[in-house]
């Protein structure tokens, strides 16, 4: 009886201490850095500050972690990617933080807020999402994005600048809020100013200002052509991502609320924006005032004589925007489906985040399908494209395309195009079905009959003319000899 009583009591004991320990492993997970990213381009000076602790240095493809503060120097640019696949570019002088951030593509969902204190900013979209709230907020006012690229300038010494290449915006600031479409832009010059409209905008001013964002963010092609993640990033950021949005919510908990680091020294890109500056100090930006002034008038052609194809501009800045959505969007897609798929644990989990993917964006099923089937490593990968083809059937409300292959190299795949993709492959179209005779495609898939040529007549031969017969020459008389008549 005592031998059992002190069995049990081992046993409670044993019971108690892994309680503790997983109390204990819990709260260290709970307290551990939460990752949300990655850099993909750093140039010169770039520093990562988690509250009070030491600034340390930022290279490239280093974790971006939530709450962090990301600080550029002089002369220095940076590009984060997200794990949905978005990016955020930010020229010299900048300091940004994102303050939340949670994703899931399976249920379709990704929120985030970032905040900036200072600099020239860009923010493309990632992998679709039929949830998606991308915050910008700003010491002027908070820029709500609902779909692509948009692109700014923050700086106390000058009004918020804020473009939309691509997509739909609402800026929200204590006097009211704007829409914004593509091609449109605004100046904020306060938080408590009422906003002029977007069609308000003189042209001239935010061609001017979009010029300056472009000289002082990293080139466009760094997007297109983004360094690859590493394998332990990728299963990092998919298992990440699998977590449920109410779980990756409660480990962000209650943002601190801390102001982000100041950035000290002189504005590095107000004597770039002569145009900006001048129509705040004329007040151009108030929407207190429901009509301009001649003096507002006058200056509005002054600027036009400064940047005379200034529409041209924009338009072009508006085209680039799309083209450049176009590339980054496939790209950040490939990134998240390919994290997804080395962190899954059955092709089941790969099969249902890629489908719910699909519909959320069907032109993109094809990238989709192929980096779900090439990265997942376990058995039974060609599941995965049956689900997905019929996922994008279902999304496009066409017939299903034949699944890839798992063993298709990728190269192939891609080389493809989209239209001979969606074919019935040969093996599937000579395989017997019901109510068909093997080895006969049925009917629905059956090639048409090839056309036979129509037997060709040989055009008749020309005939010659019938020429006129030759004339003979006289037959010449042979020559005798004298001696010969002699005789």
């Amino acid at each position: 009886m005592r031998r059992s009583w002190h069995k049990s009591l081992v046993c409670l004991w044993a019971a108690a201490l892994m309680a503790a320990a997983i109390a204990c492993g819990s709260s260290a997970a709970a307290d551990a850095p939460i990752e949300i990213g990655r850099t993909i381009f750093v140039v010169n000076d770039v520093e990562g500050k988690m509250g009070d602790a030491e600034a340390k240095r930022v290279v490239l493809n280093e974790n971006v972690l939530y709450e962090e503060d990301i600080i550029t120097a002089d002369q220095a640019e940076t590009i984060m990617e997200f794990r949905d696949g978005s990016t955020f570019e930010v020229g010299p002088g900048a300091v940004v933080r994102i303050d939340s951030f949670v994703f899931n593509p399976e249920e379709s969902v990704s929120r985030k807020t970032v905040s900036i204190g200072r600099g020239v900013f860009r923010y493309i979209s990632g992998i679709a999402a039929n949830e998606q709230d991308t915050r910008i907020s700003t010491a002027n006012g908070v820029l709500a994005i609902r779909g692509s690229v948009v692109a700014g300038i923050v700086d106390p010494e000058v009004p918020t600048f804020v473009y939309v290449g691509e997509g739909a915006a609402v800026f929200t600031n204590d006097a009211g809020s704007t829409d914004m479409q593509p091609g449109s832009a605004i100046a904020v010059p306060s938080r408590t100013t009422p906003l002029k409209p977007a069609s308000a905008m003189p042209p001239a001013i935010a061609a001017q200002a979009l010029q300056a964002i472009e000289r002082r963010l990293p080139p466009r092609d760094v997007l297109r052509n983004r360094p690859p993640a590493s394998d332990a990033w990728l299963r990092r950021a998919g298992a990440a991502n699998l977590l449920p949005i109410a779980e990756q919510a409660q480990r962000l908990g209650t943002a601190a609320g801390r102001p982000l680091t100041s950035v000290s020294g002189p504005s590095p890109i107000a004597r770039e924006l002569g145009l900006l500056v001048e129509g705040h100090r004329r007040n151009l930006f108030d929407g207190a005032q429901a009509t301009r002034t001649p003096e507002q008038e006058n200056f509005i052609k002054q600027t036009a004589r400064v940047v005379p194809n200034a529409p041209a501009l924009i338009a072009q800045s508006t085209a680039r925007a799309g083209a450049l959505h176009q590339s980054a969007r496939l790209a950040g897609t490939a990134v998240v489906i390919r994290g997804v798929a080395a962190a899954a644990p059955s092709p089941e989990v790969v099969s249902r985040v890629a489908s719910a993917a699909v519909r959320a964006d069907p032109a993109a099923a094809p990238i989709i399908t192929q980096n779900a089937v090439e990265r997942f490593q376990g058995p039974a990968r060609d599941r995965i494209g049956a689900q997905l083809s019929k996922a994008a059937a279902e999304a496009r409300g066409s017939q299903p395309p034949a699944p890839i292959p798992a063993s298709a190299p990728s190269s192939r795949v891609a080389a493809r195009p989209a239209a001979e993709r969606a074919q019935p492959s040969r093996s599937a179209a000579t395989e017997g079905t019901s109510g068909s005779r093997p080895g006969k495609p049925p009917a629905a898939i059956r090639p048409p009959p090839r056309r036979q040529a129509a037997a060709r007549t040989p055009p008749p031969r020309r005939q010659a003319a019938a020429r006129p017969p030759l004339k003979q020459a006289p037959r010449k008389q042979p020559v005798r000899d004298r001696r010969d008549e002699a005789r």
